[in-house]
This record gives C-alpha cells, structure tokens and sequence, in this order.
C-alpha cells in the first residue's frame, strides 16, 4: 500500500503474479502523481476536520479480476482486463476449456467460442494455450467507483467495462474533482454520489 498525503493507494504485485491480466507498473506510478498534485491533504484540513488522519480518498488496482486489493470497497477501484481472441491455428486440445472458471470458452466445431456474457476477461485462457494461438485482442481496466465499508457498506458500481490507461487517468482526475467539489465532511465517495445521485455522478465525471 502507498500512503500519500489524504490518500491511499492499494496495488496489487502485478509484475510478480502469474495471474496478472495487464503490467501495471507505469499506471501506478501516474496514479500516485495525480494524486499527489490533487493535494487532498490540504483539502481534508481546510475541512477543520477532527482527527484528520483518518480521512483518505482510497484508490485500488487489481491487475486481474481476482481483485485481491478490494477495488470493490475503494473510492476509484480498477481491474486489469484482458480480451481474448483467436490468432492462429487452433488445435482443439481444450485446454482453454478446462481452466476456464466461468465456463464462458467452448470449443464448437474445434474452433474455440468465447461467451462475452460470461467472460471476465482475466486472460488465463491465453496463458494457458499450449500452442499460443490465442492472444489479447485489447487490455485495460474496468473502473469502479463508490465503494465503502462502514455502518451503511456498499459495493463499488462500474464506471466503464474497459477502457484504456489514459481514459482511467481522465476519470479519475474528473472523480476529484467531483469529490473535492461535494464533500463536506470528509465522507466517503459513495455517500456523495448516493446524495447527489448516480447519473449526477456520472454526467460530471463524462466531461
């Protein structure tokens, strides 16, 4: 975990993890320099706040669906994401069938079938393919918002299914905004957008 200044920043050890669906080691390093420039820490004492240390804006990234930071409790929560695609000859060993948990790879007239509906896009299926004819068609983040724990917990709810690293810096910078603008006593995220409404939320954070 990063501890900033107002803030917290939870990262997953996504070079280290054969689970990992993208490299999320540059994002990380941007996070932290648009959270440090969003100067929550003056923020929080310019609230007069009790207690100010307990005050922080949490941001988690998981770079696989396993989500072992807990993005679905955290202010800005991230989830790496991997689609796959079909980029060669396939054999119809399956092997992407079997460790496939959601069930969503079928392999129908020995061409691999992906099930978008069910599909986590956590890319084990191409790391397992023995003959490597399976490939990312694109990476990137789910992003999630809202999430607390607390005596009212709620999940995080999503933003946007996947987009890109830049797109998630955009959000991000725009969700500051919107924090920074409606809190008034160092709540959480979800309390604001549960106050000023979801759509609210989202036609700021758009822009």
């Amino acid at each position: 975990m990063i501890k900033g200044d107002g803030y917290e920043l939870r990262v997953c050890r996504s070079a280290a993890c054969p689970m990992a669906a993208v490299e999320a080691e540059s994002l990380v390093s941007r996070l932290k320099v648009l959270l440090d420039t969003a100067s929550l820490g003056e923020f929080y004492r310019s609230l007069s706040l009790k207690d100010q240390k307990r005050y922080r804006f949490r941001v988690a990234l998981s770079a696989c669906p396993n989500a072992c930071t807990q993005v679905q409790i955290a202010d800005f929560g991230l989830i790496g994401q991997v689609v796959p695609q079909l980029a060669g000859e396939c054999v119809a060993c399956g092997v992407c069938e079997e460790v496939c948990e959601e069930g969503a790879v079928t392999l129908q007239d020995r061409w691999p079938l992906f099930d978008t509906e069910r599909c986590l896009n956590c890319g084990l299926c191409i790391k397992a393919c023995p003959k490597q004819v399976l490939a990312a068609e694109v990476k990137g983040y789910k992003v999630l918002v809202g999430g607390k724990l607390g005596r009212h917990p709620q999940l995080a709810k999503e933003v946007v299914a996947l987009t890109s690293e830049e797109e998630v810096l955009h959000l991000l910078e725009r969700t500051l905004s919107f924090y920074r603008k409606y809190c008034r006593r160092g709540e959480r995220l979800g309390v604001i957008i549960n106050r000023l409404g979801w759509e609210n939320f989202l036609a700021f954070v758009r822009r």
